[in-house]
């Protein structure tokens, strides 16, 4: 990965992350249906961050050493892992919303 805005024509990529890096998610309603997966394959902040501050990358749900958790992003949030091997998947489904496509592995936190 590299610190980067992402586009229309990486829907359906993997990104992994080998250094500090922010990646920022095109406005969803330009993108709907897209879906990323993001796996942290170091233990530097990977950063997942929406287009602007109306954005909102909803609730994720995420089990980390056997134990769950959530989050809530606000409208404009970033998430955030630091933990090799942890994963996410997300689609555009609305003009303001990126939704999670299952459950996250790993930790993953609000970071704004």
């Amino acid at each position: 990965s590299t610190t980067t805005t992402l586009t229309a024509v990486q829907c359906g990529q993997t990104l992994v992350s080998n250094s500090t890096d922010v990646l920022t998610l095109p406005e969803a309603s330009t993108v709907l249906g897209c879906r990323y997966t993001f796996v942290c394959g170091t233990a530097d902040d990977f950063d997942i961050n929406p287009s602007d501050a109306t954005d909102v990358i909803g609730v994720i749900n995420s089990v980390a050493a056997g134990t769950g958790a959530a989050i809530t992003p606000s409208a404009g949030d970033a998430v955030r892992c630091t933990d090799i091997g942890s994963s996410l998947v997300i689609e555009a489904v609305g003009a303001n919303l990126w939704s999670a496509v299952g459950v996250a592995n790993g930790a993953w936190t609000d970071v704004n």
